[in-house]
């Protein structure tokens, strides 16, 4: 009876132990992803794009609003540099990481940003705000790239077209 508490016992402080190290790893993580963001932020305002690309895997995949899926770093370049040349510029961006979820080597993020731009073929720039979920990778040397994204606007555009329509919210 004495040998069944104390190995009780024993798994309990494991599982405990376990668990503090587990929430102490997305904090670390939660840090590192947010000091990532900020280089992220500066690369997008100063409009370095090697920069930027330089935070994604090789086979990475995005999938933003309004636009195909992207596959793999050369997709992601080609379709940054036309959005560039076409007259995209970034004059803020705020992401806010919510949510940050350890599984082994890949960390879940999920957030929301505020940005203002200026699009294509516009003048005037636009803000906007919205969602995201980036699946990072660690990398060999315990860097972190993002493998997978997705991110939406709150915005709906029709009603941004039309003010009369309703909006989903």
């Amino acid at each position: 009876m004495k040998k069944a508490t104390i190995s009780t016992c024993l798994i309990l402080v494991v599982l405990l132990t376990s668990n503090i190290a587990s929430s102490q790893s997305n904090a670390d993580y939660k840090a590192k992803i947010e000091g990532i963001n900020k280089e992220m932020v500066k690369s997008m305002l100063e409009g370095n794009t090697e920069k930027l690309l330089s935070l994604y895997t090789e086979d990475a995949v995005t999938m933003p609003n309004y636009q195909p899926m992207m596959e793999g770093l050369a997709a992601i370049k080609k379709s940054s540099e036309e959005m560039v040349k076409g007259g995209l510029k970034y004059h803020s961006f705020a992401p806010t990481t919510l949510k940050v979820i350890v599984n082994g080597d890949q960390i879940t993020e999920i957030g929301t940003f505020k940005i203002r731009l200026t699009l294509p073929n516009t003048t005037s720039p636009i803000d906007d705000q919205g969602k995201y979920l980036n699946i990072w990778e660690k990398q060999k040397d315990g860097s972190l790239k993002i493998k997978y994204e997705i991110w939406n606007t709150d915005v709906n555009p029709m009603v941004m077209a039309n003010p009369s329509a309703k909006s989903n919210k």
